[in-house]
């Protein structure tokens, strides 16, 4: 048998990289953690099974090759992702590794050669998020799906960063949804005291309908799909609602501070979390109307993404994804296996799913009254 795999690590000890170091360590893989201390990342390596560090800076592009030198797979957790742009990927695939990333940073124009593997939003929004309609509408006709992403968290800088400069780059559409094969603008409204299952307060629901859900919709032939994000709390949605009213006059550094201090004043005296949650209905084989349902709640949405990043990088090293091709994970992995990676690596994370006959609810509700 041969040596085992080496995947490089780009901000390896980090909140999210260091997540997804330690599940790779355990399927066995090398590691490569990488980072802008050397120190840092020797600290880091020196508690896991076979791996080594290196110094790394992600916005060098000559850096990135050194780095990647002799890596089968590089997985990049650094960022802000739009920041760095292409030239991670550019730089990896040059030194002739595989490329995996946790964040988008826009699928541009740029493919991998013919022989080089490329996966980006190999995290939770997008990626994991991209992975719930794919499951939840499997097999169903006539499939409507609605789902959301709540958190209660104070953000990183680089989060915020990323955050911000997203609603700036064409990741989605506000208050739209997607019907009968189109984005429907305007369609959807702001909801106030919304109950979101897996929160237990009333939040403020803001309908965006992603990039990543309009591919899914049309790659699932959804009649209907719609996406909420949730707000826990009024000092990081004021932020976000004074930076998209300012238009370009704040800068996105300046809004990133402002996001990191008001999402701390939310989370302040309570408990962490971050909500995923879909809800499907349609037409079984048999034409039996259904309603399914998926609830992934985390106290962490960094350990979400390494996981996800991780078993991304996994999938590519073991030579499952085509080569060739800029994927995003939502269209190349597969939900069952992401959930049973979480569930291993992750155990305190809820993963529930289920599955209801609209008729026999329907019979339900009419007896009870």
């Amino acid at each position: 048998m041969g040596a085992a795999q080496v995947i490089g690590i780009i901000g390896g000890y980090g909140a999210v990289g260091s997540v997804a170091a330690r599940c790779l360590a355990a399927d066995g893989f090398r590691l490569r953690i990488g980072g802008r201390s050397a120190d840092r990342g020797a600290a880091f390596a020196d508690g896991l099974a076979d791996a080594t560090a290196a110094a790394v800076d992600a916005t060098d592009a000559e850096s990135i090759a050194r780095f990647s030198a002799d890596c089968d797979v590089v997985l990049n957790c650094a960022g802000p992702a739009y920041e760095l742009g292409t030239l991670p990927r550019r730089a990896v695939v040059a030194a002739g590794a595989h490329y995996v990333d946790v964040m988008d940073g826009s699928l541009g124009t740029f493919a991998p050669p013919e022989d080089r593997v490329m996966v980006l939003s190999a995290g939770v929004l997008p990626g994991l998020s991209g992975l719930l309609p794919q499951m939840l509408t499997a097999g169903l006709d006539e499939a409507c799906f609605v789902g959301y992403y709540g958190s209660l968290d104070r953000f990183t800088h680089t989060g915020a960063m990323d955050y911000l400069l997203s609603m700036d780059r064409g990741y989605g559409t506000a208050l739209a949804k997607w019907r009968d094969g189109r984005v429907i603008p305007g369609a959807l409204s702001v909801e106030q005291d919304s109950s979101v299952p897996g929160i237990l307060r009333p939040v403020t629901a803001y309908p965006y309908l992603s990039a990543e859900l309009v591919q899914q919709a049309e790659r699932l032939g959804l009649k209907e799909a719609a996406w909420y994000n949730a707000f826990d709390g009024e000092h990081a949605l004021r932020v976000l609602n004074h930076y998209r009213a300012s238009g370009n006059r704040q800068s996105p550094e300046d809004a990133a501070t402002a996001l990191v201090q008001a999402s701390a004043l939310d989370v302040s005296g309570r408990a962490p979390y971050h909500v995923l949650s879909g809800t499907a209905e349609g037409l079984t084989e048999e034409r039996v109307p259904v309603r399914r349902t998926a609830l992934i709640k985390s106290n962490d949405g960094n350990a979400l993404t390494g996981v996800v990043g991780a078993v991304a990088a996994r999938e590519v090293a073991r030579g499952r994804i085509a080569p060739g091709v800029c994927h995003e994970a939502a269209n190349v992995l597969a939900a069952g296996v992401v959930l049973d990676a979480i569930r291993t690596h992750l155990p305190e994370t809820v993963v529930s799913i289920s599955e209801t006959p609209l008729a026999a609810e329907i019979v339900e509700e009419e007896g009870v009254l």
